[in-house]
């Protein structure tokens, strides 16, 4: 049997003022925007939240908000996740892991069997739409000639390690607005390309399920082309004024050794998308 809270007046929910009938959750998200306390209003509704302590549900409530820290797409995502997955219903949330850029939430959860135990799963602070990540093609007259593929020294792995071009998505920081500013900034900075100007907008090629066994990871997917006379300008070891990137390099492959590179490329988001970009006829393969 699964365990439901049921709250039916001010005095059964954890911390209520008798008095004034506001509870220390309310409390906690007084100064929030309206689309914290709406994601709250959706939290509230969910059986394994009522069933979550206070001190974790104000703990969720206070998780940063600033435009390059903010947690709500986790928490957006967090409000909209079922309550039975498979044979497994959510009891609980047992406490919070965070970093950075990532969180992991741990639940108490119970299967059909009657056995208990604790789930996770890694979630970006953005949610499952984190950002982006594409190919960059070369083109000398309309025609792709070259790719860039980044290479650096990874803090994951502690090794270096293939990149694609591309990161998180700030909206509505630092005038981003669209994905398509986001993409052409990205290529400025990881590429030493400040002037840089896309031939095309970036083609979208749909989203990368990066580990749906381990995270919610969702990023999309791109393909975008830049003349070759910018190229010439591009720097082997561009320095990115992002102060959270690591040291990298940017090298140059014609077209030709494409399948080369696919064959020892380990970086699952270069060979999704030269799959994508294959498939769509936007690249000779």
């Amino acid at each position: 049997m699964v365990e439901v809270s049921r709250q039916t007046s001010s005095g059964d929910v954890p911390g209520t003022d008798e008095s004034t009938g506001v509870s220390a959750l309310d409390r906690s998200l007084s100064g929030a925007s309206a689309e914290r306390r709406d994601i709250f209003e959706q939290l509230k509704q969910r059986p394994w939240f009522r069933n979550t302590s206070l001190d974790l549900q104000i703990e969720l409530a206070g998780l940063p908000a600033e435009a390059k820290c903010n947690f709500d797409g986790f928490l957006r995502d967090l409000a909209n996740r079922p309550d039975r997955i498979s044979n497994v219903n959510v009891i609980s949330l047992e406490r919070l892991a965070r970093g950075n850029f990532a969180i992991v939430p741990i639940f108490n959860v119970q299967n059909d069997k009657g056995d208990r135990f604790t789930y996770e799963y890694v979630s970006w602070r953005y949610g499952p739409q984190s950002g982006v990540k594409g190919l960059v093609l070369i083109e000398t007259g309309g025609v792709p000639t070259h790719f860039v593929v980044l290479r650096g020294e990874k803090f994951a792995t502690g090794k270096i390690e293939a990149d694609s071009v591309g990161g998180f998505i700030d909206l509505n920081v630092d005038g981003v607005l669209k994905a398509v500013d986001r993409v052409k900034k990205e290529i400025q900075e990881e590429l030493g390309l400040p002037d840089v100007k896309l031939i095309r907008d970036p083609v979208e090629l749909g989203k990368l399920a990066v580990d749906p066994g381990m995270t919610n990871n969702r990023p999309g997917l791109f393909l975008a082309s830049i003349d070759a006379s910018d190229a010439e300008k591009l720097q082997r070891n561009p320095i990115n004024p992002d102060p959270y990137e690591l040291a990298g390099a940017a090298i140059v492959y014609p077209i030709s050794q494409l399948k080369e590179v696919v064959l020892r490329n380990e970086d699952s988001f270069f060979l999704s998308c030269v799959a994508r970009a294959w498939a769509s006829g936007a690249i000779p393969f």
